[in-house]
């Protein structure tokens, strides 16, 4: 079990591994619940994290490190292969409106990439919540270790999926 795997399992004991969990459409079940207290900002945070980590892992040992780094982050990875291999769908980890229109077509590993709208914006991707879930998580580990070291190691080795 790694660190990841570790901390899924904490979402019923750990208030940040809860939050990290929570879909931000969760709020169509639970009315009460803040924007507090959903993965979204949490989701930003783990983003950081997981940039500055592997900078820390790939700095001088690549020729181009933000080109490098970008192999390893994105949310269609974090969609196809991490949360894939975590089953975070099937194992219903993530809190989650499964009747949001947003999203209710996208209880799998594929990667929807977003859509330009009409007025030249970009649409979210439908499969964004699992990207989210995922970046938030590496924010809760991080907001209950107070210590990259770990979230490092964990990064590393999921350079090899």
């Amino acid at each position: 079990m790694d660190l990841f795997e570790e901390y899924l399992n904490k979402k019923e004991t750990s208030k940040w591994v809860k939050r990290a969990l929570t879909d931000k459409s969760y709020k169509n079940i639970t009315h009460d619940l803040k924007d507090s207290e959903t993965n979204k900002e949490l989701a930003t945070y783990g983003d950081k994290i997981i940039s500055h980590c592997y900078a820390e892992i790939l700095l001088d040992n690549c020729d181009q490190l933000s080109k490098e780094i970008e192999k390893y982050i994105g949310d269609e990875r974090f969609v196809t292969v991490i949360a894939k291999h975590y089953q975070l769908i099937e194992n219903k980890y993530i809190s989650v409106d499964e009747n949001d229109p947003n999203i209710v077509n996208h209880f799998n590993y594929e990667y929807q990439k977003p859509k330009q709208t009409s007025g030249g914006n970009k649409k979210e991707s439908p499969d964004k919540f699992k990207a989210t879930a995922v970046e938030a998580m590496i924010g809760a580990i991080y907001k209950e270790t107070n210590d990259l070291k770990p979230i490092i190691e964990l990064l590393d080795s999921w350079r090899k999926f």
